[in-house]
């Protein structure tokens, strides 16, 4: 766990045509669906909601446009001009080299891919990253956070924040659910995952689907 821990509030992009399709996009710039856009509004007026007068030193998002796409949401709910949001390559997605575009259902039937949590920790495609390569990332750049910060990812390099923010195991943090239409508080290795359509009549059906689904990377 990294010390201190100021509040870090995780947004992982919202949906894509290659998540409904359960493809691996990695680094393939994706951008957002219908649903994806509707996601994002929501999850950026619950954040605005959830804070409330809390100041936020920091905005941050990923360099690919699903991640860039769903921080203008944000930008708008909380009134930022372009150049306090600051794009971080740090926070991309990690690269699945050679399996980027094909489905997860592809992946799971190669004999050559890893069968494990604690194996695909380790595992890295040609051409990409393992999740442990994603982790180092990470850890090179957290120094930099020293207040309240947003952070709009995705749901790989979102396992490697988690996991480091909050001292997971490699087991733990590969197998960290990071679902769309929600934002997760890290703080103090509490891991709080608010649902940005708690209270909507509609919600428990979708939300539930959306968390035991695994959509693509």
């Amino acid at each position: 766990m990294i010390e201190p821990n100021p509040p870090i509030y995780f947004v992982r992009h919202g949906e894509t045509d290659w998540n409904r399709e359960f493809r691996i996009q990695g680094q393939i710039d994706i951008p957002l669906n219908g649903t994806g856009h509707l996601q994002s509004e929501r999850v950026a007026r619950a954040l605005r909601q959830h804070l409330g007068n809390t100041p936020i030193d920091r905005f941050v998002v990923s360099p690919l446009t699903r991640a860039r796409q769903t921080m203008t949401y944000l930008a708008r709910e909380f009134d930022l001009p372009e150049h306090q949001i600051e794009v971080e390559s740090a926070m991309q997605e990690l690269a699945f080299g050679v399996w980027e575009g094909r489905t997860f259902g592809e992946f799971h039937a190669d004999p050559d891919c890893p069968k494990t949590p604690l194996a695909r920790y380790h595992w890295r495609p040609r051409g990409g990253e393992s999740y442990a390569d994603g982790l180092e990332r990470v850890r090179q750049w957290i120094g930099r956070v020293t207040g309240p910060t947003v952070i709009v990812a995705h749901g790989a390099i979102g396992r490697c924040l988690i996991g480091l923010v909050s001292d997971l195991g490699p087991v733990e943090m590969v197998s960290a659910k990071t679902p769309q239409g929600c934002f997760c508080r890290l703080e103090n290795g509490r891991i709080d995952w608010i649902d940005a359509y708690a209270d909507d009549d509609e919600a428990p059906a979708l939300s539930q689907k959306r968390k035991v689904k695994r959509s693509g990377e």
